[in-house]
């Protein structure tokens, strides 16, 4: 399948998502041109916020594949990640991303991952983190890690 027909199949599955209640938000990973993996926004149905097309694709062809390496394969969204779609995207290796919508147009409709990308740009974002690095031995499960 060439790139647009992929996109323009996210789009199809994230209208039938709205049809079914959902966020209008659908993904597939590909592997050498063939479809690995193909999943929507189901985050109002698991209540899960983190319950992205994007995650639940990657989720989903990692275990198909049996690895958490997919720099192998490319990635098609309906719309431009958000950030943390798209940190998931680098954690899994994918490289390439193909959507149909950027964040800029999104906007219109929604316009969280502007004000998340611009949040994390200038660093004022609602999130107090608390560090504890001195207080806890954070580093063992790591240290732990390295032994086995």
């Amino acid at each position: 399948m060439k790139h647009e027909e992929l996109v323009k199949r996210c789009v199809k599955l994230a209208e039938r998502n709205v049809r079914d209640g959902q966020a209008p938000f659908a993904a597939i990973v590909t592997r050498g041109g063939e479809v690995v993996s193909e999943a929507v926004n189901d985050g109002k149905a698991t209540f899960d916020p983190t319950a992205h097309g994007e995650i639940r694709a990657i989720q989903m062809a990692g275990t198909k594949l049996e690895t958490t390496d997919l720099s192998d394969c490319e990635l098609y969204t309906n719309c431009e990640p958000c950030p943390m779609c798209l940190a998931a995207i680098h954690w899994s290796g994918i490289k390439q991303v193909y959507y149909g919508l950027s964040i800029g147009q999104q906007a219109e409709f929604d316009e969280m991952p502007q004000e998340l990308y611009e949040a994390f740009r200038t660093g004022e974002h609602s999130v107090k983190l608390h560090d504890y690095s001195g207080k806890v031995d954070g580093a063992a499960p790591f240290r732990l890690e390295e032994r086995e």
